[in-house]
């Protein structure tokens, strides 16, 4: 990968290596989805795994939506 900027590199690559969030994989509304966990049975979508088309169009599914699940 060639990276063409101005931008000192250790701005472009800060964070690069920090160790991130754990994230589970979980079902709910037949959608299969990475979220990130907040709290017991809470927590943030961070993408959608399986799904159908249309859910991609579903408020409800956005990335960063807080949703309970069991």
């Amino acid at each position: 990968m060639t990276l063409y900027t101005n931008m000192p590199l250790e701005v472009v690559l800060e964070g690069f290596n920090d160790d991130r969030e754990d994230m589970q994989e979980i079902w709910t509304s037949g959608v299969k989805m990475q979220v990130i966990p907040i709290a017991p049975g809470m927590g943030k979508i961070v993408r959608l795994i399986e799904c159908g088309l249309d859910d991609y169009l579903n408020p409800k599914f956005t990335p960063g939506t807080i949703i309970q699940y069991q």
